[in-house]
């Protein structure tokens, strides 16, 4: 009987340990907006071609609504099957970029996308918040109107965020000016509003674009709350238009994943511009094609060190 017990014993820890050695090291993945001029498939191939295994569709492609609440029944289980044929898994997606679920006043259309993702087996979703300026880089808005902004903002993002608790939903919002300007911003977000389901998505692109500051200084103390990352580069001062593929800019990438790592970081990663100072929504397929590809080299390169 002890024998057969330790046999058991044995058994279930060898189970377990190549369920482990099985998981990946890391989730990267691309997501569809740089090709936002093309139809989605034509995306889909390019991101699977490259090496990628993982997705995060935009929610437009070629003019046209293709990933919302918006699809019918039939249209949602052709879209799945689009991201099936190309073993494409999709791992998180924006919310909150249109009229009708911009916060605060979308609100009912927020909830719909949060359900929306909930069926379609998407447990992140990326937002952003209130916007600062009256004119980027150099004109903010007056102190007394943005502060009743930012309290209009919670009031809409608390019942959403609920919302996301019942559904297993986790809003991650990313830096975009605002509120998530930088780290220090994004952890005033994490006090203000509580929540196991509102973390934080990372873009050190974006800190750099905006504020003008990579790497961030509070990017260490932040990474426990980061829950996903949207990888891009930037080159230049604040301001300046320029993202070329990741390795190519300023960030410096193994830096920020040894922090996020460091901090118990194991979400997702998507790849969001590779454009540089050319026009995104006029690329050619294939040239982004060869950049996504070329980034996708590097990353992991960079995390194969960092994990």
């Amino acid at each position: 009987m002890a024998s057969r017990r330790r046999f058991l014993q044995t058994a279930a820890a060898f189970g377990a340990a190549s369920s482990l050695a099985a998981a990946p090291k890391y989730q990267l993945g691309c997501e569809t907006l740089p090709y936002r001029s093309f139809p989605l498939e034509r995306a889909l191939e390019g991101i699977r071609k490259a090496g990628y295994r993982y997705v995060m569709p935009y929610h437009t492609h070629a003019g046209k609504v293709v990933f919302g609440p918006s699809l019918t029944s039939a249209e949602r289980a052709s879209v799945r099957r689009k991201f099936e044929e190309q073993s494409l898994q999709v791992f998180m997606v924006f919310i909150g970029l249109d009229n009708e679920s911009r916060l605060p006043g979308g609100l009912k259309g927020y909830l719909a996308e949060l359900d929306f993702f909930a069926e379609m087996g998407i447990r992140t979703a990326v937002g952003v918040g209130p916007w600062y300026f009256t004119r980027f880089p150099n004109l903010p808005k007056r102190d007394r109107d943005w502060q009743k902004e930012v309290d209009q903002y919670y009031r809409a993002l608390e019942p959403a965020v609920r919302h996301a608790e019942k559904l297993g939903v986790t809003i991650a919002l990313k830096p975009h000016t605002g509120i998530t300007a930088r780290g220090k911003d994004c952890l005033e977000v994490m006090r203000r509003l509580p929540s196991p389901r509102l973390k934080i998505c990372w873009d050190a692109g974006n800190v750099s674009f905006y504020e003008g500051v990579h790497p961030d200084p509070d990017l260490v103390d932040l990474a426990p709350h980061v829950k996903a990352v949207c990888i891009k580069d930037h080159s230049g001062l604040r301001g300046e238009g320029n993202f070329p593929p990741p390795g190519e800019g300023q960030i410096d990438h193994e830096l920020m994943f040894k922090t996020l790592f460091g901090g118990g970081f194991n979400g997702p990663m998507a790849l969001e511009r590779v454009d540089g100072r050319d026009n995104a929504a006029k690329m050619p397929a294939e040239l982004i094609d060869q950049r996504i590809a070329a980034a996708q080299r590097f990353l992991t390169g960079m995390l194969e060190k960092s994990v």
